[in-house]
């Protein structure tokens, strides 16, 4: 599960890593939320850019579902749950060029959740 507050070519970079991984692991349930003013456009435009595999959408609250507590200085917020639930790795970035450098490293980590 990936958090964003920004919707760039840098959120693409990552979560076109992701898509890779989720191609060949029909396992993997992966999708991004946009908060903190991103909206829908941004993504159609994401979207029609890098045409993404991974399902984009708002959240309803303009700071994330309450039960995440996102920290609002992280821009990129990443998710990796285990099967049943339990979290696996998160990872928080100040921006989506951070999170973008750290791909591979999100991506492995997605990988060793589905073991």
């Amino acid at each position: 599960m990936i958090f964003t507050q920004k919707a760039d070519d840098h959120l693409a970079g990552l979560v076109k890593a992701v898509d890779e991984v989720q191609k060949s692991n029909e396992k993997l349930g992966t999708f991004v939320v946009g908060v903190s003013g991103v909206e829908e456009a941004d993504f159609e435009r994401l979207q029609s850019t890098h045409k993404l595999t991974t399902p984009l959408t708002v959240a309803k609250d303009k700071d994330g579902p309450p039960k995440y507590t996102l920290n609002k200085d992280a821009a990129v917020t990443v998710v990796v749950y285990k099967k049943g639930g339990a979290v696996h790795k998160n990872f928080a970035f100040k921006d989506t060029k951070a999170a973008a450098e750290k791909a591979k490293e999100i991506a492995e980590a997605a990988e060793e959740a589905l073991k």
